[in-house]
C-alpha cells in the first residue's frame, strides 16, 4: 500500500491494546476494500443527471458522514432540492458497480479480519449504508467471518462523533477503552478515539482523507500485515 510521509508516526511502537486487544473493531472502506473511486464515479454520476459538478474540496464534507448528512451536502453543493432523492439514487449507482465485479480487496485488510476474528470479538463500523456493507462483506468472502456490522445510519451522527464505535462495542460486548480501531481516514480515527479506543490507522496511498490522522491515531502502519494480533 505504501503510506505516505503526511501521515507517518514519529518513532511509535504498537501500543499494548494494538498487541492484544479485547476486541477489534474495523472500519470498511478504505480497510477491507479500496472502494473510494467507485464512490467518485457513483457521486459523479449523479452529478451529471441534474447538471452539476462535484470537486475535490467538497468530498471533504462526505468522509465518515452517514448517508442523510452526506445526501443533504451533496444536494445543497448540486443546487438539488431532494436529498432523499440524491441519497438513493447515489447508493443505487454504488452497488451496481459492487455488483459488477469492480471492488478490489485489500488482501491485508480481508486477512486481519479473519485473524482477528479467531482469537476474540470483531465488528464493523462503516460510513456506509447496511445494504452497501452486506453486499461488500459478501463480495469480499467475510460474511461468514463478521456476524456484527453498524452504519453510521444507524446512529444519531456519523463519523467523527464516536456514536458508531461505541455501538460496535457495545453490541459485541467489549470494553472500548481496551480494545482497538483500524480506520483509514482521520474522521474515523477521531470518531474511534472520542470512543475511548486504541486506533491503528492504515492510509489509502495519497488520500486526502488521511491528513492529519497520524497525529489522532495511536500509530499508523503501511499494512495490517504489520499487526501481531
Amino acid at each position: 500500500r505504501g503510506a505516505y510521509p503526511w501521515c507517518m508516526p514519529q518513532h511509535r511502537e504498537l501500543p499494548a491494546v494494538a498487541r492484544n486487544p479485547e476486541g477489534v473493531v474495523f472500519d470498511l472502506d478504505g480497510v477491507l476494500c479500496d472502494t473510494e473511486p467507485l464512490w467518485l464515479e457513483a457521486r459523479d454520476e449523479v452529478a451529471d443527471e441534474v447538471g452539476g459538478k462535484i470537486v475535490q474540496d467538497d468530498y471533504l464534507r462526505f468522509y465518515g458522514a452517514n448517508t442523510a448528512q452526506w445526501s443533504v451536502a451533496m444536494a445543497e453543493i448540486l443546487g438539488h432540492p431532494d436529498p432523499s432523492w440524491i441519497g438513493e439514487r447515489t447508493i443505487d449507482a454504488l452497488l451496481s458497480r459492487y455488483r459488477a465485479g469492480r471492488v478490489r480487496p485489500i488482501v491485508a485488510g480481508v486477512a486481519a479480519v479473519r485473524r482477528a476474528a479467531a482469537r476474540g470479538p470483531i465488528a464493523i463500523a462503516s460510513g456506509s449504508p447496511p445494504q452497501a456493507i452486506a453486499t461488500l462483506l459478501e463480495i469480499l468472502r467475510l460474511d461468514d467471518v463478521v456476524a456484527t456490522y453498524v452504519s453510521c445510519d444507524e446512529v444519531p451522527a456519523g463519523k467523527p462523533a464516536p456514536d458508531v464505535y461505541l455501538e460496535a462495542c457495545r453490541r459485541i460486548g467489549i470494553d472500548p477503552t481496551r480494545s482497538l480501531a483500524i480506520e483509514d481516514s482521520t474522521n474515523g480515527a477521531r470518531s474511534a478515539k472520542a470512543a475511548g479506543m486504541t486506533v491503528v490507522l492504515v492510509p489509502m496511498p495519497g488520500a486526502h482523507s488521511a491528513i492529519g490522522g497520524a497525529e489522532v491515531a495511536d500509530a499508523v502502519v503501511e499494512s495490517l500485515d504489520e499487526l501481531p494480533f
